[in-house]
C-alpha cells in the first residue's frame, strides 16, 4: 500500500490517503474534531464518480441520528477521517446480491448511466437510488468481485451501514474490520460520525 500527504494550506492540515480502498483520510492533531467543519482533499477514488481523487470538500458537523440513506458521510475509523456513503440505518436488513444492494428485502435497482475511464479500466457508471433518498446517485462498476455478493446483516441501535460509490474499489460495510494500520470495513458507530458533505459539492450525483 502507498501512502501520501496533500497539504491543504487554507484549513492549515495535512491530508493523507491510501491509494487502494479507502475514502478520504485526514490525520490531525486536534482533540477529537474541536471545529464544526474540516476542509480538506479527497485522496482515494473510492467514491468516484461523485468524489474525484484530489477534490477539495468542506464536511460539516451533522449528528449521526439525523442522518438518511444516501448522505455522504466523513467518520473516524481509528486516527484517519474516511468519506463513505449512508446505505442503512439501524434496524435495517442488508444484503449484496449480484451487485445490488438488498435493503429488507427488496433490491436498489440500477439504470446504466454512462462509463468512466479509472485507473486504466473502463468501468460502468450506474444509477442508484436508496429508499428515502431525494434522488439517485451514481456507482461504479468493474465487474464481479468479492463485494458484489454477502449475505444478510440487520444493522444494530447506534450503527450505520457504509458504501463507497466505487463499488469494486472500496472497503466498507460489505467486509469485516480491518485491523490497525489498515483499518476500515464494518458497520460505523454513531459517536465516529463527524458529519457530512454538502450534496452542492459533490460534483456528479
Amino acid at each position: 500500500m502507498k501512502w501520501w500527504v496533500v497539504p491543504v494550506a487554507a484549513a492549515g492540515i495535512a491530508v493523507a490517503g491510501v491509494a487502494a480502498y479507502g475514502g478520504a483520510v485526514i490525520f490531525g492533531g486536534d482533540s477529537r474534531w474541536p471545529l464544526p467543519w474540516r476542509r480538506f482533499y479527497a485522496a482515494s477514488e473510492s467514491m468516484a464518480p461523485a468524489i474525484r481523487e484530489g477534490a477539495s470538500l468542506t464536511a460539516r458537523r451533522k449528528p449521526a441520528q439525523e442522518l438518511r440513506r444516501g448522505d455522504v458521510v466523513v467518520f473516524a475509523v481509528g486516527d484517519s477521517m474516511w468519506i463513505q456513503r449512508v446505505a442503512g440505518l439501524p434496524g435495517d436488513r442488508m444484503e449484496m446480491r449480484g451487485g445490488l444492494v438488498v435493503l429488507n428485502g427488496k433490491p436498489v435497482q440500477q439504470s446504466p448511466a454512462g462509463t468512466l475511464e479509472i485507473a486504466g479500466n473502463r468501468a460502468q457508471i450506474r444509477a442508484e437510488q436508496l429508499p428515502g433518498e431525494a434522488m439517485p446517485h451514481r456507482v461504479l462498476d468493474t465487474g464481479a468481485t468479492s463485494g458484489d455478493e454477502m449475505p444478510p446483516v440487520q444493522v444494530p441501535p447506534g450503527r450505520l451501514f457504509m458504501l463507497g460509490d466505487n463499488r469494486d474499489n472500496s472497503l466498507d460495510s460489505r467486509f469485516p474490520p480491518q485491523p490497525a494500520g489498515i483499518g476500515g470495513g464494518g458497520l460505523v458507530a454513531f459517536e465516529d460520525v463527524f458529519g457530512t458533505i454538502a450534496a452542492e459539492e459533490i460534483g456528479t450525483r
